[in-house]
C-alpha cells in the first residue's frame, strides 16, 4: 500500500496517509497517492511531502482518475432486523448522551446558583461595611466639632470620669430644687384625668402588631430596654445586647442615631429634654452609665457626654428626675448614686445588704424606688436619701418598676414569675399577677389605666376599678422573651422590644 501508483493498477492505489482506498486520489511529482482532503490539510502546516519530506505546495499535487468504488454495507445492515438493532442502538446512545447532558446542565445550575448566593452575600456585606463606615465617619465628624467647640470654650467633653472622690454632697440649692418641683408637679398630677383622647379598653383589646424594626446586630441579637418621649410621637430609644445605643423613627422606619461607646449589653436607656437639650441616658453591664447629647435635635447626630464610671458592677438602670436636672443610677455592687445631669455625683449610697437590681424616681420626684437581690422594694427619700419603706412579698428578684402617673401605685416586676401592684399610701399588695415565667418588665401607661407586663410575652391590664385590675389583651407576636415596654401617646400605641431582635409596634 506504499508503493507510487502503477500504470494499469489506479484502482488498487492506497493512500499513504490513511492506507485505505483514496475517494479523490491525488499523487505528489515523486508518484506518492494521497487522499486529497488530508494532504491538503498537512500541506498547511508542515509544506512537505510526508513521505519524502521535500518541499511540496498544493499547486503541485496530480489529480488522479479512478473508478468509484461502492463502499460494502456492514453485514449488520443487510437486513431488517440488523437495521431495527443499529437503530436501538443509536436510539439508547442518544439517550445516554440526552441523560448526561441533563446532568451536566443540572450542576452547572447549581454552580451558578451558589456563585449568585456568594455575590449577593458579598454585595450584602459591602453594603453594610458601607454604611457602619460611613457611621464612623459621621461619628467622628461629630466628636471633632465637639472636641473644637470645648477647646474654645475651656471644657472637655466625653469620658469625664466621675470617680467617688468626685462626690460633692447634697446642698440646700438641690434639696431646694426637689422641693420646687415636687410641690409644682403633686398638684396637678393628683387632679389630672385621662383625656377623651384616651384609648378604650376595646381599643387595646382589639391592637395588633403594625411594625416590626430589627434595628440592632444580628451578630449579638436581643433588645434589652426601650424608652419614648410623648412629645416626639413615634420616636423610640433602645439600648441592645450589641452594646449599641439607638434612636429610632417608628414611623419613618428610620435610625435618627446610633450611640456607641459601652463596651457590654446595654441594661437601660433614658430620653429626657433638659435645659432645651435633647439627653439620652444609659446605664451598661460595663459598670458605666453615659450621658449622650442631641447635636440638633432628636433626628441628629449624638455626641458623648460624661461618663459616670462610679461604680464597680454592673449598673442594671438609670431614671431621670421630673425636674431633668438630676438621674440616679443603681448597680449590683450594693450601691445607688444621685447625679446631676451634667454627671457630677452628688450622694453615693455605698455598702447595702442587697444588690440594686432596678432603679426609679417617683413621678413627683419626690421619692424613688429600689428593687433589690433580696426581693424586696425599698423606698427612699430623694432629698434625704433616708429609707422610707420596704416592701416584701415577692419571692425573687426584683427587675422592675413603674410609677403610675398619679402616684399612688407602684408595680413591681420579679423573677419569680409575677407582677405585684402596691398601695404606697398603705403599703400594701393589693393585686398580684401570675404569669409563670420570669417578669422583664412592667410599664404603667401615661395615665395609669394600663400595666404591660414583659415576659415570654406581652400580657396589658387595665383597672377595672380603683383597685382591681382585669386581663385586657396578650401580644405573643414576639419569637423571644420581652424585655421591655413602653406606652405612646393616650394608649394609643405600644412599643416592645425582645431578645429575637426586634422593636414592635401595636396600635
Amino acid at each position: 500500500g506504499s508503493e507510487p501508483l502503477q500504470r494499469g493498477q489506479p484502482n488498487t492505489a492506497l493512500s499513504q496517509l490513511s492506507g485505505q482506498v483514496p475517494e479523490e486520489p491525488v499523487a505528489s511529482p515523486q508518484g506518492n497517492v494521497f487522499e486529497k482532503r488530508l494532504i491538503e490539510k498537512h500541506l498547511e502546516t508542515a509544506g512537505k511531502c510526508p513521505v519524502t519530506s521535500q518541499e511540496l505546495a498544493v499547486s503541485d499535487l496530480i489529480p488522479l482518475r479512478v473508478n468509484k468504488v461502492a463502499k460494502p454495507r456492514p453485514l449488520s445492515a443487510t437486513s431488517i432486523p440488523g437495521m431495527l438493532t443499529l437503530f436501538q442502538n443509536e436510539w439508547d446512545a442518544v439517550m445516554t448522551e440526552t441523560f448526561q447532558l441533563k446532568e451536566s446542565l443540572d450542576a452547572t445550575r447549581q454552580q451558578l446558583a451558589h456563585t449568585l448566593y456568594q455575590h449577593d452575600a458579598a454585595c450584602r456585606v459591602i453594603a453594610r461595611v458601607l454604611r457602619e463606615r460611613d457611621m464612623a465617619r459621621e461619628q467622628v465628624t461629630a466628636l471633632q466639632a465637639a472636641l473644637a467647640q470645648a477647646r474654645a470654650t475651656g471644657m472637655v467633653p466625653g469620658d469625664v470620669d466621675m470617680e467617688p472622690e468626685t462626690v460633692v454632697g447634697m446642698t440646700e440649692d438641690i434639696m431646694a430644687r426637689l422641693d420646687e418641683t415636687a410641690a409644682a408637679l403633686t398638684g396637678t398630677r393628683k387632679k389630672r384625668k385621662a383625656p377623651p383622647t384616651q384609648a378604650s379598653v376595646e381599643t387595646v383589646k382589639a391592637f395588633t402588631c403594625s411594625g416590626s424594626h430589627p434595628i440592632h446586630q444580628s451578630t449579638a441579637p436581643g433588645i434589652l430596654c426601650v424608652d419614648h418621649m410623648l412629645s416626639v410621637p413615634g420616636v423610640v430609644c433602645t439600648g441592645g445586647k450589641d452594646t449599641v445605643v439607638a434612636v429610632y423613627n417608628t414611623a419613618q422606619k428610620k435610625v435618627l442615631g446610633k450611640m456607641t461607646g459601652h463596651t457590654k449589653p446595654i441594661t437601660a436607656v433614658k430620653m429626657l429634654e433638659s435645659h432645651n437639650l435633647q439627653l439620652v441616658l444609659s446605664a451598661s453591664e460595663d459598670c458605666t452609665a453615659r450621658i449622650w447629647a442631641a447635636a440638633d435635635g432628636w433626628a441628629s447626630s449624638y455626641e458623648a457626654g460624661p461618663v459616670v464610671k462610679l461604680h464597680s458592677g454592673v449598673v442594671c438602670g438609670v431614671s431621670a428626675h421630673p425636674s431633668g436636672d438630676y438621674f440616679i443610677t443603681g448597680s449590683h455592687d450594693k450601691s445607688w448614686a444621685f447625679h446631676a445631669i451634667d454627671g457630677r455625683t452628688i450622694t453615693h449610697n455605698s455598702d447595702l445588704d442587697y444588690s440594686v437590681t432596678s432603679i426609679k424616681f417617683h413621678p413627683d420626684g419626690r421619692l424613688l424606688a429600689t428593687g433589690t437581690s433580696t426581693n424586696e422594694i425599698k423606698i427612699w427619700d430623694s432629698k434625704t436619701q433616708s429609707l422610707a419603706e420596704s416592701l416584701s412579698g415577692h419571692q425573687g428578684p426584683i427587675t422592675s418598676l413603674s410609677f403610675s402617673e398619679n402616684g399612688y401605685y407602684l408595680a413591681t416586676g420579679s423573677a419569680d414569675g409575677t407582677a405585684k401592684l402596691w398601695d404606697l399610701r398603705k403599703t400594701t399588695n393589693f393585686h398580684t399577677v401570675n404569669v409563670g415565667t420570669p417578669v422583664n418588665n412592667v410599664a404603667f401607661d401615661h395615665f395609669g389605666q394600663y400595666l404591660a407586663v414583659c415576659s415570654s410575652s406581652v400580657k396589658v391590664l387595665n383597672f377595672a376599678d380603683k383597685t382591681t385590675l382585669v386581663d385586657t389583651v396578650e401580644l405573643g407576636d414576639h419569637e423571644g422573651p420581652v424585655m421591655g415596654a413602653i406606652w405612646g401617646q393616650d394608649a394609643k400605641s405600644l412599643f416592645t422590644v425582645s431578645m429575637d431582635r426586634m422593636l414592635r409596634a401595636f396600635g
